[in-house]
């Protein structure tokens, strides 16, 4: 035998001994396994021994599960003494329990009193949910986080009852939804008071807060906001940010990747569509078609892009996809003494120009420390620091998106050779202007905010404390901007095609620098008392706090750089060179209280109150009051309820009304307007020599009101609140009523300002604002499945009960019974299709066939600025709804929000450039011509001689108007959670992976634009955006 066949013969054997150990191995294992197998029933019941339905039971960290039949029994396979059952159940506490030795295992469920023991942040508090008196919405942080948007109040809208927002921007850097609670409540400031961690008015507002590091959110709707006063007339916002936890420390990562893109762009006439229309307008002008069939062959084809090229210039100037992120770092943790929560965070996001003339980044920690000094003192700080850096192109982006829409399709954006196109107008090319070659406008805010708090138990008296708090704010903002000439380029035809470069923009380069500070100190003092004496329930707040904002601005601006690289502003020119300085201070100091009283939580009653001073009053009118008072009863609490409508889990009647007054201005701008009114104001005015110097003169700019005021709000309110089907159904619902009264408004319609002075405003305005609110949701379990879903909605409408009208105007132009912010529009009613109609009808001078034909609204057979109609609408929308759903299956969970509103319009604003710009795509489709008469839309028409733009300025007619109703899939998030053995080995606690969206999908009518963007179009899009990333808990 040779020695190969010996090696061949001994790896057989091996293999033989090896099969048989493996086989011995595998029955071992199998019998093990079987002797520690074993089988567990039992039932499931509830306090009162009655059997639950469809209870899930599952052995923890493993896949094995059932659920209880309708006797309330279950049987399962577990692997042995060590395992635990896990019993849980929608409105019952979930229970763990050890198998051991047992073999059956009845289990008794509790139901949950999350109803009765939630805390629900109000003002200068807490308070159980089931005692709250007043008109309150919450949302948990955990559900704002599921929107990827680096803007928190992009996050807030569909959410809740009661509040509405309209989103018309969607720039990185900016790009909020601006919130209304209940719609418009006043033609001054109609912006919500926003209170972080008791803080409010701080600068920044709720915007950049990052939503990881958000408890919860609440919204004070009714008489709960009147404990903030003359700061609160357009409802409260409260954020509560996290703190610390007993136990061990534990670190959380959250991270995710994505991009953005336009989630509508609008679609314009190509170079063959735009050509074409020009021709049809030269036709009717009796004038020859400046283009042959042969150019339009030419746009048609694409076979000449140096003479006839087909720009699409959003296409040019837009990329597709822009990138983002988001970091986070989390550690939180403690003990019985000290707790603490610490977080870094930060995100960034490109915008949608090519080449990254746009980009905003965020950098912030916040720090929450609480410590319990002994059993009578606690003192908690809270630091926030937060850096946000944008940069901008040189213009901004309604310059930019306004060229867009105005640059014709026939001129190249590009030359084929890759050397910008020609000058568009006016020296402008939007594809350069996005871009850093026409400058920069760099922004960098500095936010620092911080928190001290401490609470003193007096000793001996029981339920008896001190609050004190002191915040202390900063906020800096420095504007850096660099505006460069750029270089375009032109083709004469020469067959070389030799381009000939030009400069445009600025002539100089122009450096501008500001910055911007603001100091802000708050410190209240605030007195509780709660105390229960048997079935009785009292509790007082008093308080007092001032307040203290100081701004200041410092600007200079120098030209004539000697190289556009050397952009300091020491290096550019004295000559031309400006300066300019300037700041405001106020102050405020105000006293609040509130006092409740509750009968075992059955029938209960609060009183609010504030008593705000502000400074832009004189001294006999400085101080305002402002009281709320609202009472409820929860029924179901009642014996004969129990007995009889036990169906009905939960059912309370709540009823308000309460007093806020507003002190804020604004100034024709829309800003704030922080003059004092009651006084004389003067401007600087021509300088004049005196002696051997030039001296500025004043001018009187205002004269003074001295009787100015507060507007005074009274909101009434009536809510009912439902629980039924083991709480697993629920409903709430609010009617409000809304009357705000001393509006501040120009009385410069009855009486002419002849005297070239600025009138002053005077507290002569009036209007109301009244509606509905509602939510109804549902949670339960079908087996492994939990699901909830939720529908929320709110309808308000406004109208005006006093404006100073324009003696002699009629009824149907009048202000006074309509919305506010409405306009005057001539009613369109098709087209004049045909000589014979357009000469029977009413028309102005040189209308023709194809012309939109006006309603003669007065009858006086002609058509003028008396036939125009006020509209009843605007474009805020009078309804929004939110539809949220979720729903857990095993370890994969999904959240989806539906958001959605009607009620609302915007006009498509029209070019008035003449031949200067595009034309809409559906400007062009179905138009009226000669050859295709019988149609509902106007023929081409030369935008700046449109004959009815003649009678004015501002022409508005109802063909360019459209409803913005739609629904919107908001956000969508889709996660899976990993549970294993190994991971928590690794000291891996929770892991879980998701993707999630934005702007989904839009379903609306307007088509050519957002829905929700501004009437000019010319504002950047809103964006839709995909995320995916991960989370993970040490």
């Amino acid at each position: 035998m040779n020695e190969t066949s010996t090696v061949n013969e001994m790896k057989t054997k091996l293999k033989q001994h090896l099969s048989k150990f493996l086989m011995f191995l595998f029955f071992v294992l199998c019998a093990v396994s079987a002797s520690a197998q074993k089988s567990v029933r039992g039932t499931v019941s509830d306090v009162n021994g009655e059997p639950l339905i469809g209870v899930n039971v599952v052995v923890k960290n493993a896949t094995t599960g059932t659920v209880t039949d309708i006797d309330g029994k279950y049987s399962l396979e577990v692997s042995g003494e060590s395992s635990v059952l896990v019993f849980s159940y929608i409105g019952y506490v979930t229970s763990e329990v050890t198998v051991g030795t047992q073999t059956v295992i009845d289990q008794i469920l509790a139901e949950e009193t999350h109803m009765i023991d939630e805390l629900v942040v109000v003002g200068y508090g807490v308070q159980k949910k089931v005692t709250v008196t007043g008109a309150v919405a919450s949302v948990s942080g955990n559900e704002l986080k599921v929107s990827p948007t680096t803007n928190l109040s992009n996050a807030v809208v569909g959410r809740m009852p009661g509040v509405i927002g309209f989103q018309r921007s969607d720039e990185p850097g900016g790009g909020g939804t601006t919130l209304r609670i209940r719609g418009t409540n006043t033609l001054g400031s109609k912006d919500p008071l926003i209170v972080v961690d008791g803080v409010p008015g701080r600068a920044g507002g709720l915007n950049r807060i990052n939503p990881n590091e958000i408890e919860s959110m609440s919204v004070l709707k009714d008489a709960s906001a009147a404990i903030y006063g003359s700061r609160a007339a357009n409802g409260v916002i409260l954020i509560t940010t996290k703190r610390g936890k007993e136990g061990k420390p534990t670190i959380t990562y959250t991270g995710n990747m994505g991009f953005s893109q336009p989630s509508r762009i609008p679609e314009l006439a190509n170079a063959f569509e735009y050509a074409t229309m020009v021709n049809e307008i030269d036709k009717y002008s009796g004038r020859e078609p400046r283009y042959s069939q042969e150019d339009l062959r030419l746009w048609q084809d694409g076979s000449d892009p140096w003479g006839h090229p087909d720009t699409n210039w959003y296409k040019e100037t837009i990329k597709d996809v822009s990138p983002m992120y988001r970091h986070d770092v989390s550690i939180t943790g403690g003990s019985d003494r000290y707790k603490f929560f610490v977080s870094l965070a930060a995100n960034g996001e490109d915008g949608i120009y090519k080449n990254s003339a746009n980009r905003y980044d965020q950098y912030s920690t916040r720090i929450n420390l609480d410590m319990k000094v002994n059993d009578y003192f606690d003192i908690s700080y809270g630091n926030v620091n937060r850096l946000q850096v944008t940069n901008y192109p040189a213009r901004g982006a309604t310059d930019i998106f306004s060229s867009m829409v105005r640059s014709k399709p026939i001129l190249p954006a590009y030359w084929p050779t890759g050397e910008p196109g020609p000058d568009i107008e006016y020296g402008d090319n939007p594809v350069v202007r996005a871009t850093p070659a026409t400058g920069k406008d760099l922004h960098k805010a500095y936010y620092i905010q911080n928190t001290l708090r401490a609470t003193l138990k007096i000793p001996g008296v029981e339920g008896l404390s001190l609050i004190g708090t002191v915040s202390y704010d900063q906020h800096f903002n420095n504007r850096r901007r660099f505006e460069t000439p750029f270089t375009l380029y032109t083709w004469d035809g020469n067959p070389e095609h030799k381009l000939t470069p030009s400069l445009k923009g600025v002539s100089q380069p122009v450096l501008e620098e500001r910055r911007d500070e603001q100091t802000d100190w708050m410190t209240n003092l605030v007195v509780n008392y709660d105390r229960s004496i048997g079935d009785h329930n009292f509790g007082a707040t008093l308080g007092v706090e001032a307040q203290s904002n100081e701004w200041r601005r410092v600007r200079a601006t120098r030209k004539y750089f000697i190289s556009d690289a050397l952009d300091e502003i020491n290096n550019g020119s004295v000559t031309d060179m400006e300066t300019e300085g300037y700041s405001w201070k106020e102050s405020r100091v105000n006293y609040f209280g509130r006092v409740n009283y509750n009968y075992l939580e059955k029938y209960l009653f609060e009183f609010v109150y504030r008593y705000d001073g502000s400074y832009r009053f004189p001294k006999d009118k400085r101080y305002g009051f402002f009281p709320g008072v609202s009472a409820a009863w929860r029924a179901s609490e009642e014996d004969f309820w129990k007995e009889n409508l036990s169906f009905i889990n939960y059912f309370k009647l709540r009823s308000s009304v309460s007093q806020t007054g507003s002190d804020y201005l604004l100034d024709p701008d829309g800003n704030l307007d922080r003059s004092i009114q009651y006084l004389n104001t003067y401007g600087f005015g021509t300088e004049y020599m005196f002696g051997t110097t030039f001296q500025k003169t004043l001018y009187p700019t205002r004269t003074p009101n001295p009787n100015i005021t507060w507007e005074v709000g009274t909101t009434y309110d009536l809510g009912l609140e439902f629980k039924f089907l083991d709480n697993r159904l629920s409903l709430e619902t609010d009617l409000f009523h809304h009357k705000r009264t001393n509006m501040l408004i120009y009385r410069n319609a009855s009486l002419p300002q002849i005297s070239g002075i600025t009138l002053p405003r005077e507290n002569i305005g009036e209007m109301q604002n009244r509606g509905i609110e509602g939510l109804i949701s549902w949670v339960d379990r079908a087996g492994k499945v939990e699901y909830d879903v939720s529908f929320n909605m709110t309808y308000a409408k406004n109208k005006l009960l006093f404006w100073d009208e324009t003696p002699g105007i009629p009824d149907y132009q009048k202000r006074t019974g309509m919305p506010v912010n409405t306009e005057l529009w001539y009613i369109a009613d098709g087209v004049f299709n045909t000589q014979e109609e357009l000469d029977s009808y009413p028309h102005w001078a040189n209308a023709r066939t194809g012309d939109i034909k006006f309603v003669d609204v007065n009858g006086d057979k002609k058509i003028d600025a008396n036939d125009r109609v006020r509209s009843d609408k605007n474009s805020e929308p009078r309804f929004v709804f939110g539809l949220t759903t979720g729903l857990s299956w095993n370890n994969f969970d999904l959240r989806a929000l539906f958001q959605g509103a009607t009620g609302g319009i915007t006009y498509i604003w029209r070019e008035r450039a003449g031949e200067a710009g595009n034309y809409y795509k559906f400007m062009y489709k179905n138009r009226w011509t000669e050859e295709n008469p019988m149609v509902e839309h106007p023929r081409a028409y030369n935008r700046e001689n449109e004959y009815w733009a003649k009678q004015g300025t501002d022409q508005k007619n109802t063909y360019y108007q459209f409803k913005t109703d739609y629904l919107r899939l908001k956000n969508m998030e889709i996660g899976y959670t990993f549970n294993s053995t190994p991971l928590r080995s690794a000291g891996i606690q929770d892991l879980r992976v998701y993707v999630n969206g934005t702007n989904i999908f839009t379903i609306d009518n307007v088509k050519v634009q957002d829905p929700e963007a501004n009437d000019t179009g010319r504002e950047y899009p809103q964006r839709r955006i995909w995320n995916a990333g991960v989370s993970i808990t040490f």
